[in-house]
């Protein structure tokens, strides 16, 4: 059952449950009457769900920040990470009062939500991604983590469940693997548990399959997945997973053995979390980075089923954190997202808000991270470490141009371009309108061979620039050699051939070239005068024409 109908009141955080004289009716998810509040209470009832000897289960998800859950007066739980659902079961009256006190965080884990990039709106704490309440058995399952793995002799599934007795229990808990939208299972196995009644307990598991069907990257092949079943008696809790392996070196990202190139769109939390991922496709990225927060299940979902590769941030804030809580929030984010097979990479940030700028040809801005010593180095490194051995963890920078940045660089364009030895370039382009400038620079990130390039757009109206400097397989002009040349940059397995027209005002030429997987070439100098402000190429192969129009 869920619950849709909740006043709300602005509240004095306290030891108790918050008091308030003056409710008012609101979505918890977006409640504009509290904007700039530190603390909000929420209020529903319901009725009792349950028939016979059930048990009730109830759930609030995206709790924001820090909150505290009273039923009819009693309390029942506190949670902090608005990622993870928070879940216990109940035992309910026939009419009941839920009650549920949210604050802003207090520790800089707010992430994005507590920086200028987000409005206000979406800064207040609140109830986020729904709630709900269930009849379930006397054993529950309330948790199923589930994360693959994969060695020289074996592939399978690692399986930890969280069960809730309501009664004295002595069963067995049956796992299960199989093909998603398949009949049959490719794995099953069976896990005793014991516990007495009002215990919580956890047992794990493992699943074994031979030669499973791999989840690929859009564009080099299916992605296949699968369904990890945990059952219980009557009840039951699925995960959705999928195979592939991850290697991050020299040369770039690589899944499953195989490159690839990876184009990223750094995104803000959105009202509809899916429109990130159709956004991405249609700017030709092969990655998202959620920047400083954890999106919900619906954007992980459109990720795995279109093969776009996921970048997540542990949402951190700029300046000192405290370690401890920096293990506890990466240990938990691992947890949640771990078994998505669109996950390529862990992002941790690490610069604090230190940059210095320097000024290149008076076109955008060349940002170096330093840090600023005030202790994000160890609370970056403290979540670096707490994240599992296995997965592909970088170091990013954060969004903001620094306190010396003049007004100008404040609404602007901010790109990335990241190598495997952590050094890494940054363009900052003025004015969410400098789309040309912004297009230069990514191609120039792209010409650099960065093996790791991510592009944000503060006005989200760019992305057919995106889409045009994000080509697969594109042309562009190198006017740094001393005379200007074209070059195409091939992203794709397959060797390119075809040829580059050029055109500068009267002046015109034409080019043969010839590119490799994954790599880029000259096709060759533009005999064109130097004077020249606009030069116009176009790539011509068998199965695409591209065309990139240049002001010099």
């Amino acid at each position: 059952m869920k619950l849709h109908e909740w006043t709300a009141a602005a509240v004095e955080p306290g030891d108790g449950p918050p008091e308030a004289d003056d409710w008012h009716a609101v979505d918890p998810a977006a409640p504009d009457e509290f904007v700039g509040e530190h603390a909000v209470a929420y209020r529903t009832e319901f009725a009792d769900p349950r028939e016979g000897d059930e048990r009730a289960l109830l759930t609030l998800r995206g709790l924001y920040a820090h909150a505290r859950v009273w039923l009819n007066g009693a309390f029942v739980g506190r949670h902090d990470t608005y990622f993870t659902p928070f879940r216990t079961v109940v035992d309910p009256d026939t009419e009941n009062e839920l009650l549920v006190e949210c604050r802003a965080p207090e520790d800089r884990f707010g992430g994005v939500f507590e920086t200028g990039l987000v409005s206000e709106r979406k800064r207040v704490p609140g109830i986020r991604r729904g709630a709900s309440v269930e009849s379930v058995p006397e054993a529950v399952i309330t948790d199923l983590t589930v994360r693959t793995a994969e060695t020289d002799e074996e592939v399978g599934v690692n399986a930890i469940v969280t069960i809730d007795a309501g009664s004295d229990l002595d069963g067995r808990v049956r796992l299960s693997l199989q093909p998603e939208g398949a009949d049959g299972a490719s794995a099953l196995t069976q896990v005793g548990v014991q516990a007495s009644a009002g215990e919580r307990v956890v047992v794990q598991g493992q699943l074994s399959v031979r030669d499973p069907d791999r989840w690929w990257p859009r564009g080099t092949g299916p992605q296949n997945r699968y369904t990890v079943r945990a059952r219980l008696g009557e009840h039951e809790r699925t995960a959705t997973t999928g195979f592939r392996t991850v290697d991050y070196g020299p040369d770039g990202l690589s899944v499953n053995g195989t490159h690839v190139p990876v184009r990223g769109l750094v995104s803000l939390p959105d009202e509809s979390a899916t429109d990130v991922i159709d956004r991405a496709i249609a700017a030709n990225a092969t990655l998202v980075r959620p920047y400083g927060h954890v999106p919900p299940e619906s954007f992980y979902e459109a990720a795995d089923a279109a093969g776009m590769l996921v970048c997540q941030d542990v949402p951190m804030s700029a300046g000192a954190l405290d370690v401890e809580r920096a293990r506890l929030v990466a240990r938990t984010l691992a947890g949640a997202v771990g078994h998505r097979p669109s996950l390529a990479a862990f992002a941790v940030r690490d610069d604090a808000h230190g940059f210095d700028v320097t000024t290149e040809e008076a076109d955008w801005r060349v940002l170096r991270s330093t840090g600023n010593g005030d202790g994000g180095a160890a609370t970056a490194t403290a979540a670096k470490t707490s994240l599992p051995d296995d997965a592909i963890v970088l170091s990013m920078p954060g969004l903001d141009t620094g306190a010396d940045a003049d007004d100008e660089a404040v609404e602007s364009w901010v790109l990335d371009g990241h190598a495997s030895d952590e050094t890494r370039t940054r363009y900052v382009v003025p004015g969410a309108a400098e789309a040309t400038q912004a297009r230069r620079a990514i191609e120039t990130l792209r010409l650099s061979a960065k093996p790791f390039v991510t592009v944000f757009d503060p006005s989200e109206e760019g992305i057919d620039t995106v889409e045009a400097a994000f080509e697969p397989v594109t042309v562009v002009l190198d006017d740094t050699a001393a005379e200007p040349r074209a070059v195409v940059v091939n992203d794709t397995p397959e060797t390119v051939t075809g040829e580059v027209d050029w055109r500068a005002g009267t002046e015109s030429g034409n080019l043969s070239v010839t590119v490799g997987p994954f790599s880029q070439a000259v096709a060759g100098e533009l005999d064109a005068s130097t004077d020249r402000e606009r030069i116009a190429l176009t790539l011509v192969t068998d199965d695409r024409q591209v065309e990139n129009e240049n002001e010099r």
